[in-house]
């Protein structure tokens, strides 16, 4: 699913949620800490002077309380002096301030901005548990830790969300005091939690970046890393958004640390773009109402504001629409596609990728089976088609780095009589994946062109006899494609003879990346297999050169 944005720079503010956890030496570093008089052991960090020590009593001892039941977490608190705190959803972005204070001895009173909230509380054996029993149900907190909201885990870390574009930021990190008993990493692996202005709720996407991978923020440093979410979101829509990633203070990489949710909000604000929308609107001899969706922004990056505008009909329960789009900006105000059935990505007839230093639009066309791309461009302060547009589906895979167009097409088998191969009937429907990258000179897109090579080619490729193993199994192998971007493609079939002359033959491909030396999961099943790999039909050296 594409999600896209139209967005400007807003510093966000970082909040961290947790599920703090500790594999093992929990006691260490959440030690028992008795409030009662008689006991006088007390939690002290490495990093922790005693005047930090955990007292368990009212006002409810400062820092990040965790309310969960059946083992999930619901909220997290943060209480401060002053009898104030905040709440935080686990799931959710948004933050809820409240002040307390307490009554006749052991029932707390919270007010929020919009109610109040009564309950009874009670301290655990160790302190640590905090019990809220509310008229119909309880609630049960745990201390974490000494930090606050915006440093969760305590660690003096401090985010900031900055040069937000559409399709990623830059995130600003820096480290100084606080409770670090080990190595601080980072995760390279996000999702963002999405406001949904419509119903005021919030949920997640999917995750993005590199599973695994992670990044080691040193004590009293500060840093940088760049975040691309296009990928697996592609351009966000203005509103509120909280980026969620995951920090851990390692003590033993063999199992002992304590892991956080980390997020980091921001928002994408709606670019100014009435005027131009109002002139498409003029220029077509149309309502304002039926501006149902549009993209402002600097395309090609010369301060000039540019905007791509669709005029029409509302989606259909296809997730399609009958309308226009229009190219505008101070200049030009034209017509660039007419469509009776624009395929729709939740509300938007518009995508954008981020190339070079510009951005391609991208339109899509539905047929019953299949979509169709059309690409477009600014070059030198004017739009252009892209000489790719029309091929097919354009899109950009998760594994490759590359940009693909899926081609539709109806070659999986042929059925023929022998004699009559003018005559052959071509069935069974394929879609295919070819390669492409920007080529900055020409400003637009290239294919990574196909060559022939041998079985004794594709065997050092793959490390072992693969067109061997494909007859092994009945086929027979019919040409090896490698592609200048480390793709290979081999195409193999059957045929079948039957008794009056009549010949069946099926089609079959695989897919393979020399790169990292994996084949294609053509079809989501999580396989790595030749078998997996097969995108059905015949590949070509090239779509471009046909």
């Amino acid at each position: 699913m594409k999600n896209r944005v139209v967005g400007a720079i807003l510093i966000g503010m970082l909040i961290m949620s947790a599920c703090s956890f500790s594999n093992s030496k929990e006691a260490e570093q959440n030690s028992v800490a008795v409030s009662s008089e008689e006991s006088s052991e007390v939690f002290i960090s490495p990093d922790q002077t005693p005047g930090d020590e955990f007292k368990a009593q009212m006002p409810v001892h400062s820092g990040i309380w965790q309310a969960a039941d059946y083992g999930r977490t619901n909220y997290y608190y943060e209480f401060s002096e002053g009898y104030t705190g905040r709440r935080l959803g686990a799931n959710a972005g948004d933050v809820e301030e409240f002040s307390y204070e307490v009554n006749d001895g052991d029932n707390l009173v919270m007010h929020y901005a919009d109610r109040d909230e009564y309950a009874h509380y009670s301290f655990g054996e160790d302190g640590k548990h905090l019990v809220l029993t509310y008229q119909d149900y309880q609630q049960n907190l745990q201390w974490i830790s000494h930090g606050t909201l915006e440093d969760l885990g305590g660690l003096g870390l401090t985010f900031t969300a900055e040069n937000i574009t559409p399709f990623g930021c830059t995130l600003r990190y820096s480290q100084s005091g606080g409770y670090v008993t080990g190595e601080i990493t980072a995760d390279n692996y996000y999702s963002l939690i999405a406001h949904s202005g419509e119903d005021n709720e919030w949920g997640s996407t999917d995750y993005f970046g590199t599973e695994g991978q992670t990044f080691t923020i040193e004590k009293d440093s500060s840093g940088e890393t760049k975040i691309d979410w296009t990928s697996k979101l592609g351009m966000l829509v203005p509103g509120d958004y909280v980026l969620y990633f995951q920090i851990r203070d390692i003590r033993n990489v063999g199992g002992d640390w304590d892991s956080f949710d980390y997020r980091v909000w921001f928002s994408v604000p709606q670019n100014d773009g009435e005027s131009l929308i109002k002139k498409v609107v003029t220029e077509a001899g149309a309502d304002i109402s039926d501006d149902r969706y549009s993209v402002v922004y600097d395309f090609d990056s010369d301060g000039v504001m540019e905007a791509f505008v669709y005029l029409g009909d509302a989606p259909d329960e296809y997730a399609t629409c009958a309308g226009e789009v229009w190219y505008v900006d101070g200049d030009t105000c034209v017509k660039i596609k007419e469509c009776g059935s624009f395929f729709v990505h939740g509300d938007k007839v518009i995508d954008m990728y981020p190339v070079g230093d510009s951005m391609v639009i991208e339109l899509e066309e539905a047929y019953a089976t299949s979509t169709v791309s059309y690409l477009f461009m600014m070059d030198n302060g004017e739009w252009k088609e892209s000489a790719i547009s029309g091929l097919g589906y354009f899109f950009k895979p998760d594994y490759v780095s590359d940009y693909c167009v899926s081609v539709s097409a109806y070659d999986s088998c042929v059925d023929y009589e022998e004699g009559k191969e003018e005559e052959a009937l071509y069935t069974g429907h394929t879609w295919k994946n070819y390669y492409f990258f920007y080529d900055k000179k020409s400003g637009d897109f290239k294919e990574y062109v196909g060559k022939e090579i041998s079985e004794d080619e594709l065997e050092a490729a793959c490390g072992y006899d693969l067109a061997a193993e494909i007859r092994e199994a009945g086929y027979q192998v019919d040409v090896v494609i490698k592609r200048e971007n480390g793709i290979i493609n081999v195409n193999y079939s059957k045929t079948e003879r039957g008794d009056v002359g009549s010949v069946y033959k099926e089609f079959h491909n695989v897919t393979y990346n020399e790169l990292n030396q994996r084949y294609a999961d053509a079809w989501g099943t999580n396989g790595n297999s030749w078998q997996d790999s097969d995108f059905g039909g015949t590949y070509l050296k090239a779509i471009t050169e046909r």
